[in-house]
């Protein structure tokens, strides 16, 4: 009942509305893309990647393509990584929050995953790991947080929350609202402040000069605040962070 509520809160919203179109896209040829029905998958070009990998829900009408490049950067830093951008009807998680529950089943190669999504698609990602909280081993929240209706207070694992420091539809007082829906807050200063330990955390970090449009490559979302550093500079940033997520928790090199 809740989220049909929060559905219909958000319908006036979309009504007339289109989808954030990818603007042009140069990914690394260090990754090969597949481009399915269901979802698109990222693969470093190495075999022997890590052994955890990441399922990505897009934000609120942004098309799934608009993440492809800034993704491939965490694709293939460290180890390597597998992510799948999951495909959303109408390019809404909200319309299928359950969309990425099932999809690494095709992956057999990967033994356990990372859930991760933008805005709207970090709220959906939420919902899921609030109905199937044995399914993810951590998640990566960008400019997102969970509703009341899908508290991970006491869900066992870590989580990254990352935001851009002139975010203006998502800002530090909303995040700080909705800690208590998620593992304990722990506020980073510098990505060198990650603990090493596999606590279920949640660590805060806002990226410098950061906002909300350039997590993905879709260009300015009405009424984000103006970023002072390039979509390339976050998406290394956001890449980073991962990274040091992964290896704060032992998934980058231990299967």
């Amino acid at each position: 009942m809740r989220t049909r509520s929060f559905l219909l809160l958000l319908l006036p919203l979309l009504i007339g509305s289109c989808s954030y179109l990818p603007e042009k896209q140069e990914p690394s040829s260090a990754v090969t893309i597949y481009d399915y029905r269901e979802y698109i998958e990222i693969n470093p070009t190495i075999n022997n990647y890590s052994k955890t990998g990441l399922v990505f829900y897009p934000g609120g009408l942004v098309d799934p393509h608009s993440y492809i490049e800034p993704l491939s950067k965490f694709a293939i830093s460290g180890k390597g990584h597998k992510i799948i951008i999951v495909k959303m009807p109408g390019n809404l998680a909200i319309l299928d929050s359950n969309q990425g529950a099932w999809i690494f089943n095709d992956f057999p190669d990967v033994e356990q995953w990372v859930v991760a999504g933008h805005s709207l698609g970090g709220v959906m990602a939420c919902s899921l790991v609030e109905k199937y909280p044995s399914f993810f081993v951590g998640m990566v929240l960008m400019a997102a947080y969970p509703q009341k209706s899908a508290s991970l207070k006491d869900w066992p694992n870590p989580v990254l929350s990352l935001r851009g420091e002139h975010d203006l539809l998502v800002d530090s007082l909303k995040l700080a609202s909705f800690k208590d829906y998620l593992p304990e807050p722990f506020y980073l200063k510098t990505p060198d402040d990650m603990p090493l330990d596999r606590k279920a955390r949640t660590d805060y970090y806002t990226i410098p000069g950061g906002n909300h449009s350039q997590f993905g490559n879709y260009g300015m979302q009405k009424g984000d605040g103006t970023a002072t550093i390039t979509k390339d500079q976050q998406a290394e940033t956001v890449a980073f962070m991962i990274l040091k997520f992964f290896i704060s928790n032992s998934w980058e090199y231990d299967n």
